[in-house]
């Protein structure tokens, strides 16, 4: 892919099909190109988490942070699943052409999810209050605790509104105007990275450190509000009728990706919590710093593979299957090569990256790095493959895949964590990750994927 062909203002014709083709991939290479921005300023915030707080808060306080801040990723299926369906309707309302279906798509998906984010952020704020966090943490340090309880509280209501902002993404995505995204998301990665400096610089207790992560990073996502409502994409006087008549839709189809994110929690999302309460906080610290060292590999091809599924999506409904099977191979080798050659590099150097980073507090056993490298390959791949399988609807098949998964992974890293330790963890992920996508992609569900690259639905 010519990236540079692409990255062009004016639109390319779209009345053929090499055209829209073009047109997509000019979309997403504004898009990758703002991404590059964006998350380039995000990774330097997790840099930055790691080495200006650990002095201060020592490797407990700081595992408690992670573990709080471990539930924004456990928990997204509270949003149920209505914002991944809010970017394929959006999409597919989109390659209509009809304005006021489209309009009527986004502003009653954001109504909905405003509404969800409000009663989940509640929600989780009596459930913070009532929770036993000495079972869950296993710290015994009362001051600790009460701190852990605030930061939680915090949490919730910071969830509720990230709930929404990510509905916003959601809608710029099935535009295929995820760049405009990125370019706001780069102005609250900067404004995140003075916060946690003035807070770091200030010793700041974990609240503080929340709001000035999740927080500041979620805020200036509101702004784009203002840039729908002056595309005539979202009306605000209708949005009560307009939620009522989007609502059953998004919710049905909205439904399958929230299993699939019922899945993912139960799957992933849920190490942190279980490392915990079977090890404590600085096992926590320890494997969040395993983790954090490899989305220098995970985040980049985030960049590269996101605003793909609003290209996948667009193509599906108009039938350019030719777009899809190019796009989707070389999407899949760029990953695999990438994620490959990033791993060996950051492994082979992770001994000095980790001392320099962390400044010799927190110590990761080797093995666990090349555990953690090679789940990031996995990983890396199969989020690439997820962008295309969400793009052409093919959900259902991934409820069974990642079902199948649960079943099994998650009593594995339950009972392996007392035998093997932090090992448990990534080694249950990648062994019953590789067997299950490998005989149901690979084989049960392989004529489905297949005729997706081959029929136009």
């Amino acid at each position: 892919m010519k990236l540079l062909h692409y990255l062009r203002f004016s639109a390319f014709d779209v009345s053929t099909e090499d055209g829209r083709a073009s047109e997509r991939y000019r979309l997403a290479a504004w898009a990758v190109l703002a991404n590059v921005a964006s998350k380039g300023v995000a990774m330097a915030v997790m840099v930055l988490s790691v080495s200006l707080t650990i002095p201060y808060l020592g490797a407990q306080r700081f595992g408690v942070w992670m573990t709080i801040a471990s539930f924004a990723g456990m928990l997204t299926f509270l949003g149920l699943g209505v914002g991944n369906a809010l970017t394929n309707h959006v999409a597919s309302r989109s390659a209509h052409s009809d304005a006021a279906l489209l309009r009527r798509a986004i502003s009653g998906g954001l109504g909905l999810l405003l509404m969800i984010g409000f009663v989940v952020g509640v929600g989780l704020w009596l459930l913070a209050a009532w929770l036993p966090w000495a079972s869950l943490i296993k710290v015994d340090d009362g001051l600790l605790l009460l701190e852990a309880q605030s930061a939680a509280k915090l949490f919730a209501l910071l969830f509720g509104l990230n709930l929404f902002t990510s509905g916003i993404q959601s809608v710029f995505a099935g535009l295929q105007r995820s760049f405009e995204v990125y370019l706001v998301s780069a102005l609250g990665s900067l404004l995140s990275l003075g916060a946690l400096w003035l807070a770091a610089h200030a010793q700041a207790g974990l609240p503080v450190l929340l709001l000035a992560t999740l927080g500041t990073q979620s805020l200036p996502i509101l702004l784009l509000l203002a840039l729908l409502i002056k595309r005539k994409l979202l009306t605000l006087g209708g949005i009560n009728l307009a939620v009522r008549q989007e609502t059953f839709g998004l919710i049905r189809i909205g439904g399958l990706f929230f299993v699939l994110q019922v899945g993912t929690m139960i799957g992933w999302g849920v190490d942190a919590l279980i490392i915990s309460s079977a090890l404590g906080p600085v096992a926590v610290a320890v494997y969040s710093i395993a983790q954090r060292l490899f989305q220098f590999v995970t985040q980049p091809l985030a960049m590269m593979n996101s605003p793909l599924w609003g290209a996948y999506a667009d193509a599906h409904s108009k039938g350019d299957i030719a777009f899809i099977r190019r796009t989707f191979k070389a999407s899949m080798l760029l990953t695999l090569g990438i994620s490959l050659s990033g791993v060996i590099i950051l492994f082979f150097s992770s001994e000095w990256v980790l001392d320099y980073w962390t400044g010799g507090k927190v110590q990761v056993p080797t093995l666990l790095l090349g555990l953690v490298a090679l789940w990031t390959v996995l990983e890396s791949c199969g989020v690439a493959f997820a962008m295309f399988l969400n793009g052409v609807q093919v959900v259902k098949q991934q409820v069974i895949v990642v079902a199948v998964f649960c079943i099994f992974v998650l009593p594995l890293k339950i009972w392996g964590i007392g035998l093997l330790g932090l090992m448990a963890i990534p080694l249950a992920a990648i062994g019953v990750y590789a067997l299950t996508h490998i005989y149901f992609y690979g084989f049960v569900f392989f004529p489905k994927i297949k005729s997706f690259m081959t029929i136009s639905k």
